[in-house]
């Protein structure tokens, strides 16, 4: 899946807009006045590649 798969807007169950890809601008980061829903988040690897454990990349 590349970035086009994704569509613009991203709704959080909680109502919260979600940026995949992008932690730091995401509004569901936990650091922009919303609850964290990066556990939950569908797009989780886009924002950390690193815990991918299907990546071949080490």
């Amino acid at each position: 899946m590349n970035n086009d798969d994704i569509s613009r807007e991203i709704i959080d169950i909680t109502g919260v807009e979600l940026t995949p890809g992008k932690p730091d601008v995401c509004l569901g980061n936990g650091e922009q006045g919303f609850e964290c829903c990066c556990d939950e988040c569908d797009y989780f690897l886009r924002c950390f590649p690193e815990f991918d454990t299907t990546s071949k990349k080490n």
